[in-house]
């Protein structure tokens, strides 16, 4: 059987790793079929031939650097020997082989896989996993901070690859992405990819939950769920609003959030202490915030806090205050945990 053609425009989707995970399968098998036909190009119609000689020419004169130097005529490319046209096209075919070979084996997420690039080896994936009982703070090669529950997992080229910022991330965590007007911030959570320029925002994307959620504190954000299975859906929030994508329908909604008595442990808060017993500071925490706080030890009550915060988050909050009283703690979802001695 003689290989179908294939759009040239497929073939740069599927090397930006935009590509669904149907049309991969179908650029896959189209280079699968090219094996054992060496002259493929001559079962295409002219039309498609014809694109695919401008598409590669294209691509090799980017490659040798021609830049935006004088243009060369098409005609002196028709003017070429089909043998040698055919030579090219194969090269090209020989350099998606290279990808496929080494994309296959790197991690499922075409966001975060860099194109291979003769001069250049693609840079190490960074895999970092909050494997503590605590929220833990994980800075970003562009500057950008992520704030992570226990559990949550982040994945991304080391320095970001060819410039661009890309993570996959799963588990629940609170983005503080640095602005940044050439590159915008893409997090991928299975389905859903949230693009930001520079902004601050909660993702709640845990595994066995039904449901995964984005909401926003600052700036704007554009949430997109696409998949095999449903059509592409897309919303933009802004401030205290929320998006939801329900796993078991695959639909994507947003909400605006209503003003709550209680904030979410993401959001800022000022509140100062004066030589204020711990069991004191609880009770205010836990009125301010949507947590709950217990003492492991009854004689950590007594133990006096003094401190200024000013637009702090809770975990900002807990550190200082474990860091003062020289006491750990534990979280499970919004369930805290004090552990220490009790003060003299």
């Amino acid at each position: 059987m003689k290989p179908n053609g294939i759009p040239p425009a497929l073939l740069e989707k599927y090397l930006s790793g935009a590509c669904t995970e149907a049309e991969k399968e179908i650029v896959e098998a189209w280079y699968a079929s090219l094996q054992g036909e060496p002259r493929y190009l001559d079962h295409l119609p002219d039309a498609e031939q014809n694109e695919i000689r401008q598409e590669a020419f294209g691509n090799i004169r980017r490659e040798l650097n021609f830049g935006e130097e004088e243009p060369v005529q098409t005609s002196l490319w028709r003017a070429l020997p089909w043998r040698l046209v055919t030579g090219i096209a194969a090269s090209v075919a020989i350099v998606l082989g290279v990808y496929l070979a080494v994309n296959l084996r790197t991690i499922p997420q075409p966001d975060i896989t860099a194109k291979t690039d003769t001069k250049t080896a693609p840079l190490p994936i960074t895999v970092f996993e909050n494997t503590g009982m605590q929220i833990v703070r994980h800075e970003l090669p562009d500057g950008s901070v992520v704030t992570m529950h226990p559990n949550a997992v982040i994945e991304y080229r080391a320095g970001f690859a060819n410039n661009k910022r890309f993570v996959a991330f799963s588990g629940e965590g609170f983005f503080d992405v640095k602005k940044d007007k050439t590159r915008p911030f893409n997090i991928k959570s299975g389905d859903m990819v949230i693009r930001v320029l520079g902004t601050s925002f909660n993702v709640k994307a845990v595994k066995n939950q039904k449901k995964f959620q984005v909401d926003v504190v600052t700036g704007s954000v554009q949430v997109t769920a696409q998949g095999e299975s449903f059509d592409k859906q897309e919303v933009i929030l802004k401030p205290q609003q929320q998006a939801l994508f329900e796993l078991d329908s695959k639909r994507l909604i947003s909400k605006t959030l209503p003003t709550q008595a209680k904030k979410e442990i993401y959001e800022p808060l000022t509140i100062v202490f004066e030589e204020t017993p711990l069991n004191k500071v609880i009770e205010q925490l836990e009125k301010r915030f949507n947590v709950s706080i217990s003492l492991a030890n009854p004689g950590l009550a007594k133990c006096g806090l003094t401190a200024n915060f000013e637009s702090q988050t809770f975990s900002n909050i807990l550190e200082i205050l474990c860091t003062s009283l020289e006491v750990t703690y534990t979280i499970s979802d919004n369930n805290i945990t004090i552990n220490g001695e009790p003060c003299e």
